[in-house]
């Protein structure tokens, strides 16, 4: 899946509140490896408040991951 997102986009790597949830370092080397950049954070919630507060008007954001990661900022 990682091959097929933007390289031009800033991602934010986090983890979900869950145990099986993919560590966000873990996440944020494996991105690297397909060029994909961007910035770690400690929770899904602190990763969603940076994309807000770094978006410019015409940005989108866009959550994904798993149904836990989008769960949290609903």
């Amino acid at each position: 899946m990682l091959r097929q997102l933007p390289e031009k986009a800033m991602y934010y790597f986090c983890r979900p509140g869950i145990v099986r949830g993919l560590d966000e370092f873990e996440l944020e080397q494996l991105a690297s490896n397909h060029n994909l950049r961007g910035a770690i954070y400690g929770s899904v919630f602190l990763a969603y408040e940076a994309a807000q507060n770094n978006a410019e008007p015409d940005d989108m954001i866009f959550i994904g991951g798993s149904t836990f990661v989008v769960a949290e900022i609903l």
